[in-house]
């Protein structure tokens, strides 16, 4: 993208014809923080002909964008910025050298395979079986999310299929999903103390009773912004997927059991996921990733539904902290333009 101006002008084009999409979510509520910015949003949104709706939107975001190079480099990350190649897999051959076959993964090239193929001269049947045996080494690396180069080919959950990682039986592990303050938006501080442990405990309840053995470990925290508002984060972690979705469809109903709830749209994230709202008692989103079942709620007098892109945002952050995890790595995922 070549310059400001023109993440400005995509950045305000997604907030008008796309209000539902997960990155306008997100850019209106970073909006929160510039005088006038939500409502310029909200404005423009209900009105995308109104001229004087969009320049006002259009300075708030060139305002936010200014003031926080860090969001602004992120959004280029997104489908605000300039497209990327795709990634790609070539079969190279050449005939007059002898049978082998090369996988060569090019780092910095957008994630290419190179698969070599050289079959001697003369024999076709033997270049052939080298050719399938290749494209059935690419598809198991496809399928396995092999990183080749600088980027997976394919990321564990993101298509919707059951997250196949490790269950997370160390409470301590648990614990590493919860966000710490490097990944919350600024202005929010812990206000009760991250706890974990093992099974069930601290108002987190055996969750699938003919199956309370499978819950290995919880660990819960609560962040607060400003005197009435707070974010309460929970992870439970389950010997299996399966588990894991019965225990999401039990708290739901324990979530959304009031007269009073209302569903609340909220994207797809992870495995399953879903949101209520309570009025002015504040807002709850579950969401599972696998093996692991994470409850956000958002509650206080300044918890109301225009909150609802700042759940949705808490609810990404905790999925790609639990996504992380279950992979074997160090949950650092952050809410963009975060104190990290």
């Amino acid at each position: 993208m070549g310059n400001g101006q023109e993440l400005v002008t995509a950045t305000v084009d997604a907030l008008v014809r796309a209000p539902g999409s997960a990155v306008a979510e997100l850019v209106r509520t970073r909006l929160r923080a510039v005088p006038g910015g939500e409502e310029a949003a909200v404005s423009a949104a209900a009105d995308p002909a109104d001229p004087r709706a969009r320049a006002a939107l259009t300075a708030a975001v060139g305002r936010l964008l200014a003031e926080d190079p860090a969001f602004a480099r992120y959004l280029l990350s997104t489908e605000l910025g300039p497209p990327t190649s795709p990634s790609t897999v070539q079969l190279r051959t050449a005939p007059a050298d002898p049978p082998t076959v090369h996988l060569q993964a090019r780092p910095g090239d957008g994630g290419t395979v190179q698969l070599r193929l050289k079959p001697a001269s003369g024999r076709r049947a033997t270049g052939g079986i080298l050719v399938t045996l290749a494209l059935v080494v690419v598809a198991s690396l496809v399928a396995l999310g092999i990183n080749l180069g600088d980027r997976p080919l394919l990321q564990p959950g993101v298509h919707g299929f059951d997250h196949a990682a490790t269950a997370l039986r160390d409470p301590a592990r648990a614990q590493g999903v919860l966000p710490d303050p490097a990944a919350m938006p600024g202005g929010w501080r812990i206000e009760t103390a991250p706890q974990s442990g093992t099974s069930a405990g601290d108002g987190v309840p055996c969750f699938v009773q003919d199956a309370c053995d499978q819950q290995l470990a919880y660990a819960t925290v609560t962040f607060r912004a400003g005197p009435r508002h707070s974010a309460k984060f929970i992870v439970v972690t389950f010997a299996t997927a399966a588990t894991a979705g019965r225990a999401f469809d039990t708290m739901l109903e324990r979530v959304g059991g009031t007269g009073a709830a209302a569903a609340v749209p909220l994207p797809s994230i992870g495995d399953q996921s879903a949101a209520r709202s309570h009025g002015a008692d504040g807002m709850e989103a579950l969401v599972r990733v696998g093996t692991t079942l994470l409850y956000v709620g958002d509650s206080g007098a300044d918890a109301t539904a225009a909150d609802a892109p700042a759940l949705t945002a808490f609810a990404r952050l905790l999925a790609a902290r639990a996504q992380q995890a279950q992979d074997g790595r160090t949950p650092d995922a952050a809410v963009p333009g975060s104190n990290a």
